[in-house]
C-alpha cells in the first residue's frame, strides 16, 4: 500500500506526540497493572506475587465504597452548581458589545493565580472563627458555621467555588456561540420567538457537541478531584470527603502499599472509561 506524501507528512508531525503519549500515559498504566499483581516492595521490587488479591480486597473494603459514594456526590454537586455557570456567563458575555474584551480578561485572570494559593485563600474564607464567609452570613442573621468541619456542609463547601465560574470554559463556550450564524436569531425574532425559544431551539442544539466535550472533561476532573480535598479537608471530617484519589494517595504514600493503590487506580480508570464510552454512545444514538 502506497502512502501519499500528505499522509506521510501528517504522520511525521504526529509521531513525536504519540511517542510521548505512549511513554508517559500507556507505559505507566501497564506498570500500574503489573504493580497491582504484587505486594509491591519499595526496597526489593516487585515483591510477593498476589494475583488479583488487591482487587478482591478493594471490592470488599467499606472505605473503598465510601470513597466512591463521595466521588459521585461531589460530581453531581459540581454538575448542578458549576457545570452550567460558564455556559451562562458565555451567553451573557456574547450579548455585550463594547467592553467584551475587558470581561474576557476578567474571566481569565483567576487562571494566573496558582491553584494551591486559591485553595489556601478559600480555607481562610471558610474559617469558623474569623473567616469572611461567616462574617457575610452573619449580616443575614445566620449563625456561624463550621463549613469544612461539618460532615453535612463539607461537600457543599468544596464545590461552592465552582459557582463563580470563569476560566477557560467561558471562552470555549463563547467561541462556539459566536460560531452560530446571526441570521438564525434574526429570522427567529421576525417569527416572534422569545429569548427562551432562541436558546432552546437554536443556540443549545448548535453548540451541543461543545457541551458534550465539556461534560466529558468535567466527568474526568470530577472523578480525579484531589487538590481541593487535600488542602481543604484532607478527607475529613469522618471520611465524609474522602474520595478515590485521596484513598490511592493514602495507601501509596502513607501506608506504602503501592500494589493495593495501583489496583484501586486501575478500577477508577476502568470506571471513568466505561462511563465516558456510554456517554459518547448515548450522544451518538440521540443524533
Amino acid at each position: 500500500m502506497r502512502i501519499s506524501k500528505k499522509t506521510l507528512t501528517g504522520i511525521v508531525f504526529v509521531l513525536p506526540a504519540i511517542v510521548v503519549f505512549i511513554l508517559f500515559k500507556y507505559m505507566p498504566m501497564l506498570q500500574a497493572f503489573r504493580m497491582s499483581l504484587y505486594e509491591w516492595s519499595i526496597i526489593n521490587p516487585p515483591g510477593e506475587f498476589v494475583g488479583l488479591k488487591h482487587f478482591k480486597e478493594a471490592f470488599t473494603s467499606s472505605l473503598f465504597w465510601i470513597a466512591w459514594k463521595n466521588n459521585f456526590i461531589l460530581f453531581f454537586l459540581g454538575l448542578i452548581l458549576g457545570f452550567w455557570t460558564p455556559l451562562a456567563q458565555a451567553i451573557m458575555l456574547g450579548e455585550i458589545g463594547r467592553g467584551q474584551h475587558l470581561f474576557r480578561v476578567c474571566y481569565l485572570l483567576p487562571l494566573v493565580v496558582p491553584p494551591m494559593a486559591a485553595l489556601i485563600l478559600w480555607k481562610w474564607i471558610y474559617n469558623p472563627e474569623y473567616g469572611l464567609l461567616n462574617t457575610l452570613v452573619g449580616y443575614l442573621g445566620i449563625s456561624s458555621q463550621d463549613w469544612l468541619g461539618n460532615p453535612g456542609l463539607a461537600k457543599f463547601s468544596i464545590m461552592l467555588p465552582g459557582i463563580l465560574g470563569g476560566g477557560m470554559g467561558v471562552l470555549v463556550y463563547l467561541s462556539a456561540i459566536q460560531g452560530v450564524p446571526a441570521q438564525l436569531f434574526e429570522s427567529a425574532e421576525i417569527d416572534g420567538a422569545g429569548p427562551f425559544n432562541k436558546l432552546r431551539y437554536i443556540l443549545l442544539p448548535r453548540i451541543k457537541f461543545v457541551i458534550l466535550i465539556q461534560f466529558i472533561l468535567v466527568l474526568g476532573i470530577g472523578f480525579q478531584i484531589f487538590d481541593q480535598i487535600f488542602v481543604l479537608t484532607g478527607g475529613g471530617p469522618v471520611d465524609s470527603t474522602r474520595v478515590i484519589t485521596l484513598l490511592i494517595y493514602r495507601y501509596a504514600f502513607e501506608n506504602y502499599r503501592m500494589g493495593y493503590a495501583s489496583a484501586i487506580a486501575l478500577v477508577m480508570f476502568i470506571a471513568v472509561f466505561v462511563v465516558t464510552a456510554l456517554q459518547l454512545r448515548i450522544s451518538k444514538l440521540s443524533d
